[in-house]
């Protein structure tokens, strides 16, 4: 099928995309935007494409044409004014792919499966970068808990990729999460300062442990923490009192990867 080519701005599809920049939107049509090549070719074949959309005259044009009839969704090309009112992007590839969003409930069995959790962690760059750094280091499963949009375009770019390779789950009720981790046998730890906390680095971890992040600045819940296993803490000089959220899932993802 040929692609529908767009010149106007005010076409009612270039309007109704360009909508999908706000939340509610895409919380009521269901769909999302991932923008760039490298997304898109991710996107490919692992989600459900609506719509392929091209920028006219892009120097990628047939290579950009190739991909967008194997996504299976329907082919657009815009004029580049009509592009420029749907990307958010300052420097855009001059592809994006609308996407359908899938079902993220938590499975009622996660045996064997490596999982962190992140808990209301809104800066939308920080969680795509912590499910990105989970896939490079081995995790099967990231859960959120009233964090930033997961469909954010913030949060898909930063995820450079990752997210359509990754489970990622939605919980509703944390302390109902945690419970269910711990009937499968698991240790939950919170990453928290504590005194009496595991420190990493001078106490055994197990594949089957589930780490909490926590907030940029308010942490965990004290709640969420008395219901956790144990707190578990980066060794830190006095210098300062804590990492950002994405530094410290690096360090603490990183010394889980190396368990078997």
């Amino acid at each position: 099928m040929e692609p529908t080519y767009i010149t106007s701005r005010t076409n009612p599809l270039v309007v109704s995309l360009a909508k999908l920049a706000d939340k509610k939107e895409r919380d009521k049509t269901g769909l999302y935007i991932a923008e760039g090549f490298k997304l898109c070719k991710e996107a490919c074949g692992r989600s459900r494409v609506r719509y392929a959309v091209i920028r006219h005259d892009r120097e990628q044009q047939e290579q950009y044409t190739a991909l967008a009839q194997r996504s299976g969704g329907e082919a657009i090309i815009l004029s580049e004014t009509a592009y420029d009112k749907i990307t958010k992007d300052r420097s855009p590839d001059g592809i994006l792919f609308v996407v359908e969003a899938e079902s993220m409930e938590i499975p009622e069995h996660m045996n064997g499966e490596r999982i962190c959790i992140l808990d209301s962690i809104q800066d939308p760059g920080n969680v795509g970068t912590i499910i990105r750094t989970a896939a490079a280091l081995g995790m099967d499963r990231v859960i959120l808990h009233d964090c930033a949009d997961i469909y954010n375009p913030k949060v898909i770019r930063a995820t450079m990729g990752a997210f359509f390779k990754m489970s990622v789950s939605l919980c509703g009720n944390l302390q109902k999460t945690i419970a269910l981790l711990q009937s499968e046998g698991r240790r939950v730890l919170a990453a928290a300062l504590s005194d009496q906390g595991i420190t990493l680095g001078e106490a055994p971890l197990y594949p089957s442990d589930c780490p909490i992040l926590g907030n940029e600045g308010h942490g965990i819940a004290e709640a969420v923490i008395d219901q956790c296993n144990a707190c578990i803490k980066i060794p830190m000089t006095d210098k300062t009192e804590s990492l950002n959220a994405a530094a410290a899932a690096a360090v603490l993802l990183w010394e889980y990867s190396k368990l078997h």
